[in-house]
């Protein structure tokens, strides 16, 4: 009984603390919603009522695993690639397979710790060329072989967004149609108080 009691009381200590926890992080998103431009203030919103969320399923989950659940894979799981069953597929069976592709790359990174004031993709790798140069030759080259238009996205970041855009442009020519879009800008918190290491939405706690 006296075991039981304990649980009991354990369990209690830990939802009180979760839910002085959240309302905690609710106000200081308002404070940080309060720091945003009056243009940017209805996406910001929008953007901190996601991490509020989030954050909310982050305190609800369960921090323990049961490793009683966790089996070793089969011997069948892993097929090697000498057993794989591989076969010619006629063109048309590749054109109607990529005519359902979209090619979508992450892009959200800087390339400050490689000596790239902008996005990682427009750094130089081969020949002069960058990453994105390559990955829409590819693209292209694809798509002329099989007469197909397969797409390109980019999830760009807060940090790269607009040098991306600026990028693209010398793109126009390239049978490649690009699109992209902004992900998410979410606040990192500290691990011992669980809070918004920043104080303003403009600032940014990270370097890359």
């Amino acid at each position: 009984m006296m075991q039981k009691g304990a649980d009991k009381s354990s369990e209690e200590w830990k939802s009180s603390t979760k839910r002085e926890t959240l309302l905690g992080m609710e106000q200081e998103l308002r404070n940080l919603l309060e720091t945003a431009l009056p243009d940017q203030k209805e996406s910001t919103k929008k953007e901190l009522s996601g991490f509020r969320d989030l954050f909310s399923r982050f305190l609800r989950a369960k921090t323990t695993i049961e490793w009683k659940k966790i089996q070793p894979l089969p011997d069948n799981a892993i097929i090697s690639y000498k057993e794989l069953k591989l076969h010619d597929p006629s063109k048309d069976l590749v054109t109607d397979r990529l005519s359902k592709l979209v090619v979508v790359k992450l892009n959200g990174g800087l390339g400050t710790s490689m000596g790239c004031k902008g996005p990682k993709s427009a750094i130089s790798v081969r020949n002069d060329l960058t990453f994105l140069d390559l990955t829409l030759q590819q693209i292209q080259n694809m798509n002329r072989t099989y007469d197909v238009n397969v797409p390109l996205v980019l999830m760009n970041s807060f940090n790269t967004d607009e040098d991306t855009k600026k990028l693209l442009r010398k793109y126009k020519n390239v049978q490649v149609d690009v699109h992209s879009f902004c992900q998410s800008k979410y606040p990192r918190i500290f691990k011992e108080s669980l809070m918004p290491i920043v104080k303003n939405v403009a600032d940014s706690d990270h370097d890359e």
